[in-house]
């Protein structure tokens, strides 16, 4: 009996130390930012300080064209749009930067991740650029600071790209209603993410700011991809190398927490155009296999915006300006140009 005792405590201390090892194996640290600029800028990469950030910012094409602002979502960089610059450069100025908390940007300084502060940073980066009016296109979380940004500051805006993200002001009804429908999106012939539903998670969350894998950085890409076999290593690594950046991983453990500056620190922001009044052209473009926000997301923005048109594709996911470039930066031209 003792050696039957014996040999089942060695057994799960052995157990108990493959786990912790499994766990430490996981832990990556972070990365100095250092490092990152030799191998992710570039020559039109410039670095401009802006509410005391240092903002990684490209600004490529002819200095007299048409100007595009693109706006990345979480977790990715302005390299999102890497194939988007290369289709539409020759005609277009297009200026992209790495939001505060992603990218070779990094942290804020007082962590500072709200809707003014972002909606500051644009305004100062368009002032630093001399540019008149551009116009706002994001991606997800980056479609929802582009139509913010359409609605609080309209005279700089002559237009505005959603592509699989965007938020009007609802009511409290609606608004309910349709923070419900996300957290159960699922779209066809997919079911709900395992990454949406892990992030909500708030133990899961933390432990972000330690363990990000690559082989989890993957499964993360293969769920926001429409096919999953277009996501290569040097996505995954590119997407990996940047979430370690020092302090990224801990700024979106952090961005729902409260900033540590002074709440007068920065100007007011004005009372928005409501989306019904906004006269601009407004173009929706959705991936249908999006698992992490529903199309009937997007239908509804479409709804509420009677100057928008909605463009769907079947086969792509949350990220399609990654998957099919060339087919939704000719389709976003087109419509926006309409």
């Amino acid at each position: 009996m003792r050696r039957f005792i014996k040999a089942g405590l060695w057994s799960f201390f052995a157990l108990a130390l493959l786990l912790l090892v499994s766990a430490l194996s996981m832990i990556r640290p972070d990365t100095p930012v250092a490092h990152l600029i030799l191998e992710y800028t570039d020559e039109h990469s410039q670095f401009i300080e802006l509410d005391g950030l240092r903002v990684h910012v490209r600004d490529q094409g002819p200095t007299d064209a048409p100007v595009l602002l693109l706006l990345h979502g979480t977790f990715a960089s302005l390299h999102t749009w890497d194939d988007w610059v290369d289709e539409l450069q020759d005609d277009y100025r297009l200026v992209r930067l790495d939001l505060p908390g992603f990218g070779l940007t990094g942290p804020h300084p007082d962590q500072d991740y709200s809707l003014a502060a972002t909606l500051y940073l644009l305004e100062a980066l368009r002032e630093q650029l001399s540019i008149a009016q551009w116009t706002a296109v994001g991606n997800s979380l980056g479609a929802g600071y582009a139509l913010a940004y359409a609605q609080h500051v309209p005279e700089a805006v002559s237009g505005v790209g959603l592509l699989n993200g965007g938020r009007v002001r609802l009511s409290e009804a609606e608004y309910a209603a349709r923070r419900a429908e996300v957290s159960q999106a699922q779209a066809a012939q997919r079911g709900p993410s395992l990454v949406v539903r892990a992030l909500g998670q708030p133990r899961l969350r933390q432990a972000l700011s330690n363990l990000t894998p690559r082989f989890i950085v993957r499964y993360a890409l293969r769920d926001v991809y429409g096919d999953p076999d277009q996501v290569s290593a040097e996505t995954v690594r590119r997407y990996q190398d940047l979430l370690r950046r020092s302090g990224n991983r801990q700024a979106f453990v952090t961005r729902s927490t409260a900033s540590t500056r002074p709440a007068d620190a920065l100007p007011a922001l004005t009372e928005p155009v409501p989306a019904e009044a906004l006269d601009l052209p407004i173009v929706v473009m959705w991936g249908e296999l999006d698992t992490w926000i529903p199309l009937s997301v997007g239908q509804r923005l479409h709804q509420a915006l009677p100057n928008s048109v909605l463009i769907t594709y079947p086969e792509l996911g949350h990220v399609p300006m990654e998957e099919a470039p060339a087919r939704t930066a000719r389709d976003f031209i087109e419509a926006i140009s309409r």
